[in-house]
């Protein structure tokens, strides 16, 4: 009995209790926004890929939480997706969707490569750095500086990106627009529970 006990115990820890470091870091701020009609700026590797439509997916759903709509005909802000996997200390991701639209820093030395190399500095080669970078536009204005743009990132040895995208997204979601000075962690505990709840709207 005491052995069938330690079993279940350690294929908990095993299969759904990890626990993630979150980190996010948001720039700009919109303190009051009466519209929230938006649209995706998605670039050609995300429109055609399965796997990152899944994630836009993911996201929309969400922000529909917090009282955002997407609306195709006449949105009045952009939203530009982008993430990947990088290795740890490496300069280069080593997959990514979605570079390339918009402003490519948001103020002086800011740019994602930048961010997450100084943010992972203690970090070794083999870990794996999976990211979700959000910017908000003014409408017709993604080639300029990005009203909001908030960066998530989780660090650990697993290699595959699906896993902990509805823990970007809910961190992403939650920061949305909203202005911050400097870096915000939290402590995710991916439990079976926990992970199933990211389908759904968060209980007010």
């Amino acid at each position: 009995m005491h052995r069938l006990l330690f079993i279940i115990l350690i294929l908990s820890v095993l299969f759904g209790c990890t626990s993630y470091t979150v980190n996010v870091t948001g720039y700009g701020g919109l303190d009051k926004y009466p519209a929230k009609t938006y649209d995706f700026v998605l670039s050609q590797d995300i429109k055609t890929d399965l796997e990152a439509m899944g994630y836009v997916a993911m996201l929309e759903n969400q922000l529909a939480c917090i009282g955002w709509e997407r609306n195709t005909k006449s949105p009045e802000y952009m939203i530009s997706p982008s993430f990947g996997i990088l290795r740890g200390k490496d300069e280069e991701p080593r997959a990514r969707f979605g570079v390339g639209v918009g402003a490519g820093s948001f103020g002086t030395g800011l740019s994602l490569g930048t961010f997450l190399g100084t943010g992972i500095g203690s970090s070794s080669r083999d870990d794996f750095v999976k990211f979700l970078d959000v910017k908000l536009f003014a409408k017709d204005k993604t080639n300029e500086q990005p009203l909001w743009q908030g960066k998530i990132f989780i660090e650990d040895s697993e290699d595959k990106l699906s896993e902990v995208m509805p823990i970007l997204v809910k961190y992403a979601v939650e920061n949305f627009g909203k202005s911050t000075d400097g870096s915000k962690e939290f402590t995710f505990n991916a439990t079976g529970k926990s992970m199933e709840a990211l389908k759904t709207c968060p209980a007010e």
